[in-house]
């Protein structure tokens, strides 16, 4: 595993970038990429530099302190970027082109597959997908002519998580699962971030439910990093309502995923890309969908289908609603493998993502600029 260092530039091909702490949930999908390209980690603040330090030492962090000096440093050092932040090649490119005469790849690496819009993707022209799902929804929304080229790289997370399963596994034993007071069932509530959509359940059905939490049970609450972003009032309520409770751990700028789905036995969501990563698992899945959401395409309840929806109106006894049609689930396992095959297929090896990706648009300006 590579050293660190916050002044020690690297000059090579790729670059994977990530700015803002409310983006730290991009670590765990950028970091995968960088370790296969071969890419350091651009981070501009000390919690994305730290973070990346400890949860992904395989890949190389770089500290850039201040904002401004992040286009001269990719000006000087990289031809291909990597990033999760959509609007990054339309804000960055043209900045580079006026100030630097340089002209980079920008590779738009999705941060999760999920059943909400991809209209983000027309801002791209390079861009990574999972497989079929994806490929399929791009062509027949209209996002797919915008971009100049693509490449599949399955499920790549999970292969990574598979190779270090090990490390990972100690970090969520020591981190999550040792504050729970004793072993019990693990149900995971995973709820989305307040889109434009009004996708998420946190607002109208996190409290009820932690209310309620009976105590044979161990609830890990996962909550989107934008959560505390944009409404850290709310967050900071509940972090303070259920800091005391011995079987429920919060868990708010946390950037780890499978190691805690690997042993979770039930998933309760909304429409968090995490649901999409727990059919690998084919565990019981409950859902909470808003009647204020906003539909925004065909299918885009598609995840709904491989688990049961709990009604607006059993909100307050959400966990007897799980228990009663906890049995329907053993039918839905063939829907949830089938969907999971769509959206992920094959698993690839990193060295057929590393050449597809050299071979599909090869950089053609030299590190520097004159």
């Amino acid at each position: 595993m590579n050293d660190s260092s916050k002044t020690n530039f690297t000059s090579s091909e790729n670059v994977c970038l990530v700015s803002a702490d409310f983006s730290l949930n991009h670590l765990d999908h950028l970091a995968v990429i960088g370790y296969i390209m071969d890419a350091p980690m651009v981070c501009d603040t000390e919690l994305l530099y730290e973070t990346t330090k400890k949860y992904y030492p395989q890949v190389k962090p770089i500290h850039i302190h201040f904002h401004q000096q992040i286009l001269e440093y990719l000006a000087l050092h990289h031809n291909r970027l990597f990033f999760s932040v959509a609007p990054y090649r339309k804000d960055l490119s043209p900045l580079l082109e006026a100030f630097y005469g340089k002209k980079m790849e920008f590779w738009y690496c999705p941060h999760g597959n999920s059943d909400k819009r991809l209209k983000h993707f027309e801002l791209q022209e390079y861009a990574l997908i999972y497989s079929d799902q994806m490929e399929e929804r791009l062509i027949n929304e209209g996002y797919m002519p915008f971009l100049k080229s693509y490449i599949r790289t399955g499920n790549v997370r999970f292969s990574f998580y598979h190779k270090y399963k090990s490390f990972y596994d100690d970090l969520v034993e020591k981190e999550v699962f040792a504050k729970f007071v004793k072993p019990q069932t693990t149900y995971l509530y995973a709820p989305t971030w307040q889109d434009l959509d009004h996708s998420s359940s946190f607002f109208d059905a996190s409290i009820p439910l932690l209310d309620e939490l009976p105590d044979s049970i161990n609830l890990i609450v996962k909550m989107h990093p934008w959560l505390e972003h944009h409404q850290p009032g709310h967050v900071k309520l509940i972090q303070e309502k259920y800091k005391d409770r011995p079987n429920m751990v919060i868990l708010c700028q946390y950037p780890l995923v499978l190691p805690i789905l690997e042993r979770t036995d039930l998933y309760i969501g909304d429409f968090s890309s995490i649901g999409y990563d727990f059919l690998r698992y084919d565990r019981p899945m409950f859902f909470f969908d808003s009647e204020k959401r906003k539909r925004s395409h065909e299918n885009d309840t598609q995840l709904h289908s491989c688990g049961t929806v709990i009604p607006t109106d059993q909100y307050m006894q959400a966990f007897q609603f799980i228990d009663k049609h906890l049995k329907q689930q053993e039918t839905l396992s063939e829907k949830r493998k089938k969907l999971y095959h769509y959206a992920f297929g094959e698993e690839l090896s990193f060295e057929s993502i590393k050449c597809a990706l050299q071979d599909s648009a090869p950089a053609s300006v030299t590190p520097g600029y004159s």
